[in-house]
């Protein structure tokens, strides 16, 4: 995978390291539906969370960590790449999912009832309240996972 598309193995690594958490908290969050009853409400949402969410921040993950990271294993900037990453692919999941919802038609009504500005504001609360939500509680997760993959790497290097 050496110099395929100008990845190495690290930031290759980085991503594998993020969509495993992000599958963990994927998974998490569909329990937390599950037990809380809004699992009926939800719909294939928390299930399509745990098959999109780690293929969406493996592909996040190694682009920030290509494009971000010093030659160097860093732990401090592997933290903040972890944010970007978990802020980046959070962004990505809950657009995909509005989109999804604004296509196939949810209340108010099927896709042709709907104007595109509807559309588009149902797409916008969404992504918001995605963000509201679960950005508070995937960026402390995800800027630890780049810190200890960072600091891993750098702790082989000594």
């Amino acid at each position: 995978m050496n110099g395929y598309l100008g990845l190495s193995r690290r930031d290759v690594g980085a991503g594998l390291a993020t969509a495993g958490a992000a599958y963990v908290a994927a998974a998490l969050f569909a329990i937390f539906n599950l037990l809380s009853g809004s699992g009926s409400r939800a719909g294939p949402v928390p299930t399509l969370g745990m098959i999109v969410t780690p293929v969406v921040a493996l592909i996040v993950a190694t682009v920030v960590w290509r494009v971000t990271m010093p030659d160097e294993p860093n732990p401090r900037y592997g933290a903040i790449a972890g944010a970007v990453s978990g802020a980046v692919s959070v962004f990505v999941f809950t657009t995909l999912i509005a989109i999804t919802a604004a296509v196939i038609g949810s209340p108010p009504g099927p896709p042709p009832d709907r104007t595109v500005s509807e559309a588009i504001e149902l797409v916008a609360f969404i992504v918001g309240f995605g963000l509201l939500f679960t950005l508070p509680i995937i960026a402390p997760i995800a800027a630890s996972v780049g810190y200890g993959y960072e600091r891993n790497l750098a702790s082989g290097q000594n």
